[in-house]
């Protein structure tokens, strides 16, 4: 196998964007307004990876225990901020502490557990582990809880007389609750699940993809995709579950009234 690693050039890259006017193209096409989301994010992508690249790079050659821990928690609280930011005004302040409480504490488990069981880098802060790793987990658990914070939501909004009719029959807010914490769950997971069963038969994944282009050997990147995916989806129903079975008390007063 070739270890070479092919580095693309500036003009390389610029071509790249080639793409991005296609995306452009075809949406104009079709009717979409879509050109500004299009044009701004690209922006946005290329100047964050940019200085996430600039910052990596000075993190990883500084092995800090400090820098790398500082890195994991802005990462985590991005990963809250982008989560309540959207729905501030539908959200009290407890149930902003609930979604902070749950994302943490799933993110952080998994990852320490990942590293301490698993990989066992030396020294266990390694920053060519924590940060990748960490940044996967914390990822798509902040996309799990958003999607069972967006069931609960509706759940109250749309079913409130359903809920309401449970509490005056003598349901207790979790029961009346229920089918719509399990339902929001469902929800949740199955962007993962869907990820995990479709896994080398309809595509390979940024990581594994990543370490082939950079020569790493294909039976090892395989076995680091099925450890990370199997983190993923453990960090994701850690706090999906975490998130659901304390938030929704959140929406209810110590009456047990729907607020």
């Amino acid at each position: 196998m070739n270890n070479s690693v092919i580095n693309l050039s500036n003009q390389q890259l610029i071509l790249t964007y080639i793409f991005t006017a296609i995306a452009l193209l075809l949406t104009s096409l079709n009717g979409i307004n879509r050109n500004k989301d299009i044009i701004v994010g690209t922006i946005r992508m290329t100047i964050q990876l940019f200085i996430a690249g600039f910052i990596l790079v000075y993190v990883f050659d500084s092995s800090s225990i400090v820098l790398s821990t500082l890195l994991i928690l802005l990462m985590e609280s991005f990963a809250v901020f982008n989560i309540i930011s959207p729905k501030k005004d539908r959200l009290n302040s407890k149930l902003k502490k609930t979604i902070a409480i749950a994302q943490i504490s799933g993110t952080v488990f998994t990852l320490i557990f990942f590293l301490l069981v698993v990989i066992r880098p030396k020294p266990i802060y390694n920053p060519q582990y924590l940060i990748p790793l960490g940044g996967m987990i914390i990822g798509n658990s902040m996309t799990g809880i958003n999607l069972a914070l967006n069931g609960l939501l509706d759940a109250s909004e749309n079913n409130k007389s359903k809920i309401e009719g449970s509490l005056m029959l003598g349901a207790s807010p979790r029961i009346a609750m229920d089918k719509f914490i399990q339902k929001s769950f469902d929800t949740a997971i199955t962007p993962t699940l869907n990820s995990i069963k479709n896994i080398g038969i309809i595509s390979l994944p940024g990581m594994m993809t990543g370490q082939i282009l950079g020569g790493v050997s294909p039976l090892i990147a395989i076995r680091y995709q099925i450890a990370i995916m199997t983190a993923i989806l453990s960090s994701v129903s850690i706090c999906v579950f975490v998130f659901l079975h304390l938030g929704y008390k959140n929406f209810f007063n110590k009456q047990e009234q729907l607020i």
